[in-house]
């Protein structure tokens, strides 16, 4: 079984220019002493035909999930067979990164959409 731990809500956010382009943004939280570290640097290009493509099969897979996950008729037995990959030691935690990365395995790049099983 997983161990669930709770976090309080972000406190406050700071941050500063570390390098030329680079933000360096830390974010606390309230009554804990651990933050986290986000970096984000300046793009000079364009994204790429490759990076595009691969935008888009995201936006087409996220979208599928959740209409899958809110189907009423599937929701029970996509449960089952989340709950027994986990059992079998699955690698993902959650059951909607399950749901994400089984949309990301039936995408089908002719149709350019997921062409989900009846049963998972």
């Amino acid at each position: 079984m997983g161990k669930v731990v709770f976090q309080d809500p972000i406190a406050h956010i700071s941050g500063k220019i570390s390098e030329k382009n680079c933000q360096t943004v830390y974010g606390y939280r309230k009554g804990s002493r651990n933050c986290y570290t986000q970096v984000r640097g300046d793009r000079d290009k364009p994204a790429t035909a490759e990076e595009m493509k691969v935008r888009e099969k995201f936006r087409i897979v996220r979208r599928a999930v959740r209409t899958r996950v809110t189907n009423a008729a599937y929701l029970g037995y996509d449960q089952m067979a989340y709950y027994n990959a986990r059992k079998a030691g699955d690698k993902h935690s959650t059951f909607h990164g399950w749901m994400f990365s089984k949309g990301w395995s039936f995408f089908d790049e002719g149709s350019n959409e997921v062409k989900w099983p009846n049963r998972l």
